[in-house]
């Protein structure tokens, strides 16, 4: 289990890793059920464009370059528009740990990033387009040894969801 892990507590990276990977049964114990609509579609586009260069190096094998010109540039072509929407769905959503939905409909939408040589957890919580961004110091939901604190994350999170309530009066 990933909350019994002992953690690094000089490398950072590895402190958000741990968090990151703690966020979603954080969340889910709030109330909040995980979207996967993004990560499918992000795996759909990818095996798409992963077809379309296997069926062309296929066809390449079995015919001349002539006879499959046209395909080839067609192929090409869509390959490429695959691409550019999965860059665009990356830069919207980067750093995006997790997207979820309450009972009651809301979305909510974590991202997360930390500085170098800065221990804090930079998140930004986005519920139904509200915005609020935060910074919580590693050593408030990390003990001396380096093992995570899940009681005391939950409520440093749940403090950063509640105000975005607190900005949408």
């Amino acid at each position: 289990m990933s909350q019994l892990k002992r953690t690094n507590l000089n490398s950072i990276k590895d402190l958000q890793k741990t968090t990151d990977e703690n966020l979603s049964s954080v969340l889910q114990q709030l109330g909040y059920e995980e979207s996967f609509t993004i990560t499918d579609l992000k795996l759909g586009l990818g095996l798409a464009t992963v077809a379309i260069a296997g069926l062309l190096f296929l066809a390449d094998k079995k015919y001349q370059f002539k006879d499959i010109y046209s395909l080839t540039v067609a192929a090409c072509v869509v390959y490429g528009l695959l691409n550019g929407i999965l860059f665009l769905i990356n830069l919207k959503y980067k750093n995006v740990k997790y997207i979820g939905v309450d009972s009651k409909g809301k979305k909510i939408i974590i991202a997360s990033a930390t500085k170098k040589y800065e221990p804090n957890y930079n998140v930004t919580v986005t519920v139904n387009e509200t915005v609020v961004t935060g910074s919580i110091p590693f050593n408030k939901f990390f003990d001396a040894i380096g093992y995570f604190n899940r009681d005391e994350f939950t409520k440093l999170i749940t403090e950063e969801i509640s105000k975005v309530g607190k900005k949408d009066q």
